[in-house]
């Protein structure tokens, strides 16, 4: 019985371990729940491009309450956890992408201007509130566009927590082996959007979203899942975004 608990538990240390070359990206259509449709196709007649977002993160205090105040870079140790009484080792990271070392993750592939761009794009042809939706890097490429999509981004905080419940993890692996979390992976999302009169460079309308969720990881599952809730959380910033500009601006 004890080589088998021995087993179990190597087993259960190597699978962690062996979780953290997993590779993820920000994948827009792989989020849960659908893209909101707010208008028939073929309604609208005002066109719009997007632009790729501007990258604000760690300087909320430019626009106090814009966004949460965490400290910048990467903070923490998942090595606290061999540490006696410790209930865990953790890692914060405000731009996730630029580091290594989450909870059952190797690396996280973000572009954060252009992906963010590209979810924007999806949600607007879904929605149906403009006959025409472009991608423009610039000014001139939006010249026959109506109107300009600009958003930016505040906050892509990322919390790991790897559980050693106070008894390291030279002994909580054993919790682990029959079920219990073994950690918990917490992303936060904060953008703006504006929507921008080309013509006049006026701000005819503006949005803001901030919020956050977590999930537990089991060596059974959930492995490598750590930043899969950015995605879902654009996903409502936009579908809430949207149905806020139908309603602003019904005429559009």
């Amino acid at each position: 019985m004890r080589n088998i608990i021995l087993s179990a538990a190597f087993a259960a240390v190597a699978l962690v371990l062996s979780a953290c070359t997993n590779v993820a990206k920000f994948d827009y259509q792989a989020a849960p729940g659908t893209l909101a449709k707010l208008r028939e196709p073929g309604s609208a007649t005002k066109s719009v491009a997007v632009m790729p977002f501007m990258d604000q993160r760690g300087i909320g205090n430019i626009d106090p309450g814009q966004a949460p105040a965490h400290d910048v870079g990467d903070h923490g140790s998942f090595f606290l956890g061999f540490i006696p009484l410790m209930p865990f080792g953790y890692v914060e990271k405000t731009q996730p992408e630029n580091s290594e070392d989450f909870v059952s993750l190797g690396r996280f592939h973000f572009d954060v201007q252009n992906d963010l761009a590209a979810a924007s794009i999806a949600s607007l042809k879904s929605s149906g509130l403009f006959s025409n939706v472009t991608k423009a890097n610039n000014a001139a490429q939006a010249a026959n566009a109506d109107y300009i999509w600009r958003g930016s981004v505040t906050s892509t905080f990322y919390r790991g927590r790897m559980f050693s419940y106070g008894i390291t993890y030279c002994f909580s692996h054993i919790l682990w082996i029959v079920g219990v979390p073994y950690g918990s992976s917490t992303n936060e999302l904060g953008v703006k959007f504006e929507l921008v009169d080309r013509a006049s460079g006026d701000v005819v309308w503006e949005y803001n979203y901030l919020n956050s969720d977590y999930l537990n990881h089991w060596i059974y599952a959930r492995v490598g899942k750590d930043v899969s809730i950015y995605p879902r959380l654009m996903k409502e910033a936009m579908n809430q975004a949207l149905y806020k500009l139908s309603q602003d601006m019904p005429d559009l």
